[in-house]
């Protein structure tokens, strides 16, 4: 297996393709990704990185099991299998990781312990594949909660060697940040989508980290005026710019910003959309309903006897009044 080096990016984890090594943002993808979607790609990840060919993780709490992401097994199957034999009695890799927490260990099919362990265990392992085991016990910081990470490979592949463990060693307190932030972001989302109205947690520069229910149906109607192509919101919204301000009134909303733990707090109102044409000069709206329905500028003016320069004079001020920039924006504010 190639040697590894531990990334100096904290917010990456090294992951091999094509024969090379690349950097994988797990933080970010522990933000934005539902709890099991975002431990099913850790563990896939992980699987490739480390030439597994089955895996789990398991989280725990002293009191009671708490759920289990695995590839390549049953779960169901192996769970009732592992309590009807009494698993927790048998399983020596596990005592081994949970006596030394975030420190990697392995046992191959030649292993001393394995022989040693009654012929139960040994068929449970049989059965679902697993013939070289590796695995890290991750305690989450100020919670009785911990993760089991299992990584194994089956007949047929090569044992797992002390330059695994060590590898999966350095890995382990970037894998435990990525577990701890997915877990509060998904607390801090079941709290978003208790509110009715449209909310979202972003970063300090806008980029949309959560949202709730509300806010995601809301969103289409939001980058059309905001003229947005990512999820993120504009400056001038999160500053409170007065033209800004104008632009999302004229189109129906209210916007508050305020501080959150991890970022901002947005809360978006929507009121009944005020009547956009009656805002404009009659020879604006006429102008503006003919230039958002999609005919050009050349167009408009052939229609109304104008000439091209003073359709465009009448649809500056029409754009400034609506406090837009965009035909889609105007026809969003125009309600067309």
């Amino acid at each position: 297996m190639p040697s590894r080096t531990t990334p100096s990016d904290p917010d990456a984890l090294p992951t091999r393709s094509a024969g090379r090594t690349e950097p994988l943002s797990l933080l970010r993808m522990a933000r934005t990704t539902g709890s099991e979607r975002f431990q099913h790609e850790l563990l896939r990840r992980l699987l490739d990185e480390f030439r597994a060919d089955h895996g789990a993780i398991n989280t725990w709490h002293p009191r009671s099991f708490v759920s289990s992401v695995g590839i390549g097994y049953d779960l169901a199957a192996m769970s009732e299998q592992w309590n009807r034999i009494n698993g927790a009695e048998l399983d020596f890799i596990t005592f081994a990781m949970r006596a030394q927490p975030e420190q990697a260990a392995f046992a191959n099919d030649d292993d001393p312990r394995w022989k040693k362990t009654p012929p139960a265990w040994r068929e449970f392992l049989s059965s679902h594949g697993i013939v070289h085991q590796m695995g890290v016990a991750i305690p989450f910081e100020g919670s009785e909660t911990f993760v089991h990470l299992y990584l194994n490979r089956g007949p047929g592949s090569p044992p797992h060697t002390e330059r695994d463990a060590r590898a999966l060693t350095a890995l382990t307190p970037q894998i435990r940040e990525s577990l701890l932030v997915n877990r509060l972001y998904a607390h801090a989302r079941q709290g978003l989508d208790e509110e009715s109205r449209p909310l979202a947690l972003t970063d300090a520069q806008g980029w949309v980290l959560f949202a709730n229910r509300a806010f995601c149906a809301a969103w289409p109607a939001l980058a059309t005026l905001s003229g947005a192509t990512s999820p993120r919101l504009p400056q001038a919204w999160l500053s409170g710019q007065r033209a800004a301000l104008r632009q999302l009134d004229a189109a129906g909303w209210s916007i508050e910003v305020g501080p959150d733990e991890n970022g901002l707090r947005v809360a978006l109102q929507r009121r009944p959309a005020r009547d956009g044409i009656a805002a404009l000069t009659a020879r604006q709206a006429e102008i503006a309903r003919l230039y958002c329905m999609g005919h050009s500028s050349k167009d408009v003016g052939l229609r109304l006897g104008l000439s091209p320069a003073t359709v465009r004079v009448h649809l500056r001020n029409a754009y400034t009044r609506a406090g837009v920039s965009s035909r889609a924006a105007l026809r969003a504010w125009l309600g067309i």
